[in-house]
């Protein structure tokens, strides 16, 4: 039987989203309108690069593969100012993603009503932010090849389509349980992001010069390679500081270059123990979005760099998570879910508005803000990676009191 219209859930979201709206325009002034007008404000400028018909050179802020273009692009097809534009466009990207977690949530291989409203507010708790980065494009991609099928030849199209916008949606492969499917979906992933890419080059200069944009970069200071010196900092334990770089707040001090290599190493280690479960599990109905949340959470956490926003992609898995029915009792990605929520909060809270304190001052309070967030996300992180293993152990056998074998089931 079909289900009524969700006119509650859509009432709230057109609330939620209108007030982050009157925000981020700053119709509602919050004397921080400007760190919702900056990022718009590049991406306006590189749209005018872009129309010339080439992508931006020489330019450290730009690190994103060629089809990141679009959205960039897309708000001057509307006949409205660029920021107003794409805060509309960005919202609209917001509210199929709701759709799309709705109808996800009502489908064969979904049943949790909670994942749509786990998106309603918990990508609210992040404010105006949501709306002002493109990072909603790339997430509804995400969450179109989390739900729109089975297949993995559709799945694998649509991650392509993803790595082309930005880099982390090829983490949704880990989750893809059997060798002809893993395959079949990376191999459509590969095909259509060499593609892409092959024809940006073709028809526009720069447009690989993302491939090697990262190799400068430093640790963030909003990291979590980074959170023992902004604490320190704070403290007056540490006298090292902070520079704009890269388009980021940047540690720099003793130390940091042990950090930053630290956190390199720490990604290759945490696939590894991805690879490590996809050997040793047996898979579930579940286990493809779960993974996916494990993953992405653990390329977030050891990456130099966690802006506001990569929170985006996060909040958008674990409400697929959260709308996938349960198909057997057991450990799920539930309490990994709520600690991201939490995550969000804390994150709405540090940016824009004690942002001051742990980028540039140096200040206790909201470095504390920082350092509970960044805390909150790796046990997220932790807690994912444990109820991921648990969920998908393989049976053993143990013997009884008679010496027979028996099989245990997995928790």
């Amino acid at each position: 039987m079909r289900r009524r219209p969700p006119w509650l859930l859509l009432l709230v979201w057109a609330a939620t989203r209108g007030v982050l709206l009157l925000v981020a325009t700053q119709t509602i002034p919050t004397g921080h309108g400007e760190a919702f007008r900056n990022d718009v404000t590049l991406y306006r400028r590189w749209s005018e690069i872009l129309m010339e018909g080439e992508f931006p050179a020489g330019d450290e802020k730009w690190q994103y593969p060629p089809f990141a273009a679009v959205p960039l692009l897309a708000p001057r097809l509307l006949p409205l100012g660029y920021h107003v534009a794409f805060f509309l466009l960005a919202a609209l990207c917001d509210l199929v993603i709701l759709l799309l977690l709705w109808r996800f949530s009502n489908s064969r291989r979904g049943g949790g009503r909670t994942g749509p409203w786990a998106w309603t507010v918990g990508a609210a708790l992040l404010g105006p932010v949501l709306v002002s980065r493109y990072d909603l494009m790339v997430t509804l991609v995400a969450v179109l090849a989390l739900t729109a099928s089975a297949n993995p030849a559709v799945r694998g199209s649509l991650i392509g389509v993803g790595l082309l916008v930005k880099v982390w949606p090829v983490a949704l492969l880990a989750g893809l349980r059997r060798w002809r499917e893993l395959l079949t979906a990376s191999g459509l992933t590969l095909v259509v992001a060499v593609a892409g890419c092959g024809v940006a080059a073709l028809l526009m200069p720069h447009a690989l010069d993302f491939l090697t944009a990262q190799e400068k970069r430093g640790l963030q200071i909003e990291s979590l390679a980074a959170t023992p010196f902004a604490l320190a900092r704070a403290l007056g334990w540490w006298d090292g500081y902070t520079t704009y770089r890269h388009g980021a707040m940047e540690a720099v001090g003793g130390g940091v270059g042990v950090a930053t290599t630290l956190s390199l190493v720490a990604t290759p280690l945490a696939l590894a123990l991805i690879g490590l479960w996809w050997l040793r599990a047996a898979p579930s109905p579940r286990s493809y979005y779960d993974a996916a949340l494990t993953t992405v959470l653990f390329l977030v956490a050891t990456s130099r760099v966690l802006s506001p926003q990569y929170l985006v992609w996060v909040i958008g898995i674990a409400a697929v998570i959260l709308s996938v029915r349960r198909d057997r009792p057991g450990p799920t990605q539930r309490p990994a879910a709520l600690l991201v929520m939490v995550a969000a909060l804390l994150t709405g809270i540090m940016y824009p508005w004690v942002e001051l304190d742990y980028s540039w001052r140096g200040a206790l309070p909201g470095t504390l803000v920082l350092v509970l967030r960044n805390l909150v996300f790796l046990a997220a992180a932790v807690t994912s990676y444990v109820q991921l293993w648990r969920a998908t152990r393989r049976p053993g056998r143990v013997r009884d009191e008679r010496g027979l074998q028996a099989v245990v089931p997995a928790s």
